[in-house]
């Protein structure tokens, strides 16, 4: 898993050299931000689907701006943070709210027959007011969802690839010591 994780993504120097990053290289060129340990990884992981779960605003990234801060306060892998909250992005960001503002409106026992009737962007804004609640509570408890469902999956998969490189390395060390046994019995 480690392998392919540092064949994915960008080197830190590759990083640092950009044009962009280059007034914070001195913050994030801490190699905390940049190993590739289960811990860091999942957590990581698990923070960016909560934070992709976040309702978009066009004008401010808020996303990016999240990821930064909380992956320096926590000390998490970045780029898997950065890679993970574009889960939420133009193509996915109508059934992104239309699911938090469903979820939050099951929750909260409002009825959104009256919305869904008239529905239009103009009809949207209109209620905007009565559907920002149910927006946020909705999209804090698919955020949640999805972090948990994210970390155990990534903590499950970290694991199979453990485990398996472990049994392929056992598998050519039984290989290695029958062909030894072979040739020394000849």
């Amino acid at each position: 898993m480690r392998r392919w994780l540092k064949r994915i993504t960008p080197k830190r120097a590759t990083l640092e050299q950009h044009w962009c990053f280059r007034p914070f290289t001195a913050l994030v060129a801490h190699r905390e931000y940049w190993t590739l340990s289960r811990s860091s990884v999942c957590r990581a992981f698990a923070l960016g689907l909560f934070i992709a779960f976040i309702p978009p605003t066009p004008l401010i990234p808020v996303h990016v701006a999240m990821c930064a801060v909380a992956g320096l306060l926590l000390r998490l892998n970045l780029p898997v943070l950065f890679a993970t909250v574009f889960v939420s992005n133009p193509f996915t960001w109508l059934p992104q709210v239309a699911g938090s503002i469903w979820v939050g409106a099951k929750l909260t026992r409002l009825d959104l027959s009256p919305f869904t009737q008239g529905l239009s962007r103009h009809a949207i804004w209109q209620h905007i007011n009565l559907l920002w609640e149910p927006l946020l509570l909705g999209a804090l408890v698919l955020g949640l969802f999805a972090a948990a469902l994210g970390y155990a999956l990534a903590q499950g998969l970290w694991r199979v690839r453990v485990a398996y490189h472990l049994q392929r390395r056992r598998a050519r060390s039984i290989e290695r010591a029958g062909a030894l046994d072979e040739h020394s019995v000849r």
